[in-house]
């Protein structure tokens, strides 16, 4: 056999159609309503890797035409963004506190509300509030929860936050941010990186998707077998994977592009029967164990970067 029917045969076995990344996501959809709600029920907390990723997957499948009824985005959304239901002292702490410590929560509220900013819910204004009151004396907005535990330098973990932070100000701002607002925050990422994660990478691009060399730097980290590592020198995942390919699909890459395509088919191939994809542990003390909730964003994030560019049902 020679080379040139080799490579064909490889380009055939590592691509992967649009069509095909619907399918794929669709087959996790049950696996994600059914932990996710069993995560409300046995621990009555919307923590920021459980339910904000949920219901970001679950209204990227709506659009998509997915999940028509839309019944978990409906009932739990508002139930989310209540702010009692982001740890377990109820009132005890006050608002500003629990807030002061859930910045990843609001963010992620923020960013997969299926809503225009002009429609969007009165609490998001709220949040707002709250995420402005917060950011440091240094720039920065400080990780919460469990991300602080993460197995990346610390400095590291804020600077995630940070962008996500800038990305959910300018999708929900309901005004223009202020100026000295993001100079702060960029006189603080500027002294950053780079990264050992890529989601590190992915944020930078979805903060200046036109950037083609922020573009190009996560296409070099794609691993032969069309994956990325949550951590960029650790075997694929669909977290890592998952992040890359949202940001590379929010960056205008075309779905037919080699890169994505060996992602989809990475990711076609990894899939469990039940739909999710196994995901090591983000924390160090878990020594790279695959957990449940690793797991649960993981295959959360896959389904939204697989749906990325699907075309809406309206359409």
């Amino acid at each position: 056999m020679n080379t040139r029917v080799i490579l064909c045969l490889l380009a055939v076995a590592t691509s992967a159609s649009a069509e095909e990344a619907s399918e794929i996501a669709k087959r996790s959809l049950p696996f994600l309503k059914e932990k996710g709600l069993a995560w409300i029920e046995d621990r009555q907390c919307a923590s920021c890797h459980q339910i904000p990723a949920m219901l970001w997957s679950m209204n990227s499948a709506a659009r998509a035409g997915l999940d028509p009824e839309r019944k978990e985005t409906t009932e739990w959304t508002p139930w989310a963004a209540d702010w009692r239901r982001w740890n377990k002292t109820g009132d005890k702490d006050g608002e500003d506190k629990v807030s002061a410590g859930n910045i990843d929560t609001m963010n992620f509220l923020l960013l997969g509300l299926d809503a225009k900013p002009e429609a969007a819910p009165a609490w998001t204004s709220g949040f707002r509030a709250h995420i402005l009151k917060n950011q440091q004396p240094d720039g920065s907005w400080k990780a919460g929860g469990q991300l602080p535990l993460g197995k990346r330098p610390p400095r590291e973990i804020h600077e995630v936050t940070t962008m996500w932070t800038l990305l959910a100000l300018q999708s929900y701002a309901g005004e223009e941010l202020a100026a000295e607002v993001r100079q702060r925050a960029d006189d603080f990422l500027a002294k950053a990186g780079p990264g050992q994660s890529t989601e590190w990478h992915a944020i930078r691009l979805l903060l200046k998707p036109d950037d083609a060399r922020l573009r190009d730097a996560l296409q070099q980290l794609q691993h032969e077998d069309g994956s990325w590592g949550w951590l960029t020198k650790e075997p694929g995942d669909a977290l890592g994977t998952g992040l890359a390919l949202y940001a590379l699909a929010k960056s205008g890459l075309p779905d037919d592009a080699p890169t994505r395509q060996k992602a989809v088919a990475f990711l076609k191939n990894t899939q469990a029967p039940d739909g999710s994809w196994p995901v090591p542990s983000t924390r160090a003390r878990d020594k790279n164990k695959v957990t449940k909730t690793a797991t649960y964003w993981g295959t959360a994030w896959a389904v939204i970067a697989l749906l990325e560019n699907a075309p809406a049902a309206s359409e």
